[in-house]
């Protein structure tokens, strides 16, 4: 499914639009960013998966001086407006057409997701993906991913949901609201935190969360 579709929009609005949708959105961007101060040593290789119109991979690229990144998402028309805002970074940027969960991941230094990863539909198949990303990374390096992962206390989770609802009420009305959840509630798979943190120690990550805005995080697992 295409991006657009799978957010009821059109793909020009995305940028706009994705604001309304997140709360936090732009400093759950700049935290998945700022975690990749924590790289150490030469310019990094970061591969950001699901990269969408690019404004993550953008994000890095100002972080981290003389960083490179390979943008990989399955969507041509999205990875097109990505290629428009990454276009002044010549030589600094790559991209792949194909899903992340197909793709050979390059030897990297990072590994970032914005939104991407709660399309994966089991948790067997999200942890062979964080194997894959582990073997991808060279000794050191980090998996940043920010992403829905709610409380796995269920009154916690609601409110939570409750003030995700209240973001969207300041653009949608509550029909609309209803719409979303139910659309989103049958193609995304939202994760609780604790188990998220989980899935990625089994695949031989130590991870933290260095920014939460719940039910939203950021979580940044390093690679030993």
């Amino acid at each position: 499914m295409s991006v657009g579709a799978h957010l009821h929009i059109r793909l020009d609005e995305y940028d706009s639009r994705i604001r309304t949708f997140i709360p936090g959105y732009e400093q759950l961007l700049a935290a998945a960013a700022g975690a990749l101060r924590a790289l150490d040593g030469a310019p990094a290789h970061v591969v950001d998966l699901g990269t969408g119109t690019g404004a993550l991979a953008a994000a890095c690229l100002r972080v981290v001086p003389g960083a490179s990144v390979t943008a990989i998402d399955e969507d041509s028309a999205i990875l097109d407006m990505a290629r428009q805002r990454l276009s002044a970074h010549v030589g600094m940027a790559s991209f792949v057409q194909g899903s992340f969960l197909d793709v050979p991941l390059p030897r990297c230094d990072a590994v970032v997701a914005s939104l991407a990863l709660h399309h994966i539909r089991s948790e067997e198949r999200k942890q062979r993906l964080y194997r894959d990303c582990h073997a991808a990374l060279r000794n050191n390096g980090l998996l940043v991913i920010a992403d829905c992962c709610p409380s796995t206390d269920a009154a916690l989770a609601a409110l939570e949901r409750d003030s995700w609802r209240a973001h969207l009420r300041t653009t949608y009305s509550e029909s609309e609201i209803d719409g979303y959840f139910e659309a989103w509630a049958r193609e995304d798979v939202y994760v609780p935190l604790a188990r998220e943190l989980s899935l990625l120690e089994g695949a031989g990550f130590v991870p933290d969360v260095p920014f939460r805005r719940a039910p939203f995080a950021v979580i940044a697992a390093r690679r030993h």
